[in-house]
């Protein structure tokens, strides 16, 4: 990109970037009347709080200056080149840095969910997306170039019919051309649903293909690929309800404190392999949700603060 300068005023931006103004009076006319500082001003005012760079020049250069030129015989001083360019190098580094975090804010989109919170969106191309509590998903404005969002937490998809949608996770990535599905990314779980067309599921290097009314749960020991017998058009999450079937009380309680903002703390006599079925409306109150679920399983509970502490009755 060329920069143009104001007349009479090359160098500036230099004496900007090198705080080397004589006074506070020429910086604020510099920065009032110049349309470089104005077409620049967000690298510029960052570069600006960084104000200098901590180094230790001689200790860097130590082994360095070791093998720095000698004088030569008319006794002219020679000044090594670490010493005279490094600086520069040093501040070059940092305004590429800047500008390159300036690149990625102002081209992605990111929306993220608080416990208990959720949104939908709509993409660029008509896709849907419906965002669960505790999740984050972020993608790049040019849609129409890659249509592919990371995600963390858990969402539903209804993907238009297009180029390839692609999801990517800490865990690992789904792929689909036009279809419904939920991918859940928690923790160490891994898990995704497919409600409409057939997904592709890529899970420690193997791919996994869904159709629907099929799941992919990365906890499964036998096979990843499963059946339900449950037929549901959307996430039971979507209309403010979590369904349990035969469910580990550990997903159980992950699922309460994502939804309550809460922590469980359970007793280490207490059965880890315990099972739950039932549900519970995000509506309730906190305390219905807990006393259903110790009267199914023959639990108590005590509760300080935000804080839930499970024991055998």
């Amino acid at each position: 990109m060329t920069i143009v300068m104001e007349e009479n005023k090359p160098n500036n931006i230099k004496k900007f970037l090198n705080f080397e103004f004589s006074s506070e009076e020429e910086k604020e006319a510099f920065i009032e009347s110049s349309e470089t500082y104005s077409e620049y001003k967000d690298i510029i005012e960052l570069f600006e709080n960084v104000k200098s760079v901590d180094y230790d020049k001689d200790g860097a250069l130590e082994k360095l200056d070791h093998a720095r030129l000698k004088p030569s015989v008319n006794k002219k001083r020679v000044i090594p080149w670490q010493k005279k360019w490094l600086p520069m190098y040093v501040a070059a580094t940092v305004v590429l840095f800047v500008s390159v975090v300036l690149f990625n804010i102002k081209n992605n989109l990111e929306h993220h969910t608080l416990a208990g919170e959720f949104t939908q969106i709509s993409l660029p191309d008509a896709s849907k997306v419906w965002l669960n509590a505790k999740s984050d998903i972020a993608y790049n404005k040019k849609w129409e170039k890659s249509r592919a969002i990371d995600l963390k937490g858990e969402a539903y998809f209804e993907v238009a019919k297009g180029e390839t949608f692609t999801v990517k996770t800490p865990q690992g990535t789904v792929t689909v051309l036009g279809t419904k599905f939920n991918v859940k990314q928690r923790h160490t779980s891994f898990e995704v649903y497919c409600y409409e067309g057939r997904v592709s599921v890529m899970y420690n290097g193997k791919e996994t293909i869904l159709s629907a009314n099929n799941f992919f749960n990365s906890k499964a020991l036998d096979k990843h690929i499963q059946t339900t017998t449950s037929v549901a058009a959307k996430p039971h999450w979507i209309e403010k309800m979590s369904v349990f079937e035969n469910t580990s009380i550990n997903d159980v309680v992950s699922d309460i404190s994502i939804q309550y903002d809460v922590e469980f703390n359970m007793n280490n006599n207490l059965n880890k392999d315990l099972k739950y079925t039932g549900s519970y409306h995000y509506d309730d109150a906190l305390e219905t949700v807990l006393n259903i679920l110790c009267e199914s399983l023959d639990l108590k509970y005590v509760k300080k603060g935000k804080s839930i502490y499970l024991n055998k009755k």
